[in-house]
């Protein structure tokens, strides 16, 4: 990690042991520097394309897919990387970049059936027979930090069924954190459908994180917090009955 992106990350309240724990990392802001590194150690462009880390131009010459990014790698249920999502760089946030950037389907990866951090925590999800869901990698890192283990997290995607029933195999409970925006809401309505038909037990997490403040939020604002937040989720009617 270059010093500008550790100092973002600190600042977001990362430590040091959790970015290397979970192998943060940088891309370079070149246009092929990863893809002719890649080619130099013997891979062919052919399979660094497949891998979804470069990509052909127009032109005919290959681009590494992420540049200018913070990388947060996606890791299989076995711990192997098979993917990455890109956070752009501080200050260069655009309408025409993409804040975050995530690996394309390859025959390694398939967003649809993979979560962030099932790897580290599968085994605290089964002891807690509770599964905590969150949006995004840095609420997970953070929540996790902060000692809520039996969590994971999606990534860019709405939590699917066949996540779902990776996690059915470990724990009947799921709580879930969802942004308190209609989007988010609807994200909540749709995953608790899902889950009550993947026979989970859901309960839902209220203010102060419904109320505006995202996981990483209540975490580096109050530590500790996140973890009462997460016991005194409700039942996913009463959720209903007190939002409509």
């Amino acid at each position: 990690l270059g010093r500008p992106s550790m100092k973002y990350l600190l600042e977001r309240g990362l430590t040091k042991e959790i970015i290397d724990e979970f192998e943060l990392g940088l891309a370079l802001p070149t246009n092929d520097a990863l893809t002719r590194h890649l080619t130099k150690m013997g891979y062919s462009v052919s399979d660094v394309e497949r891998a979804g880390i470069a990509f052909k131009t127009d032109r005919g010459t290959y681009w590494d897919r992420f540049r200018n990014r913070i990388m947060f790698p996606l890791y299989n249920h076995f711990g192997k990387v098979i993917g990455f999502t890109g956070r752009v760089m501080p200050g260069n946030e655009s309408a025409e970049v993409g804040k975050y950037v995530n690996s394309p389907e390859t025959p390694i990866y398939n967003k649809s059936k993979v979560l962030y951090g099932f790897f580290k925590t599968k085994n605290d999800i089964r002891t807690a027979n509770t599964a905590v869901i969150v949006e995004g990698q840095m609420d997970f890192l953070m929540a996790y930090q902060d000692g809520v283990k039996n969590l994971v997290a999606t990534s860019g995607t709405s939590l699917t069924s066949e996540q779902l029933k990776l996690v059915r195999r470990l724990a009947e409970n799921l709580t879930l954190s969802f942004d308190n925006y209609s989007a988010g809401r609807a994200a909540a309505e749709r995953t608790i459908d899902l889950a009550e038909a993947n026979d989970f037990n859901v309960r839902v997490i209220v203010p102060p994180v419904g109320s505006g403040k995202d996981p990483a939020d209540v975490v580096r604002e109050s530590p500790g917090k996140f973890k009462e937040i997460v016991e005194a989720a409700v039942p996913a009617m009463e959720y209903y009955f007190d939002f409509y």
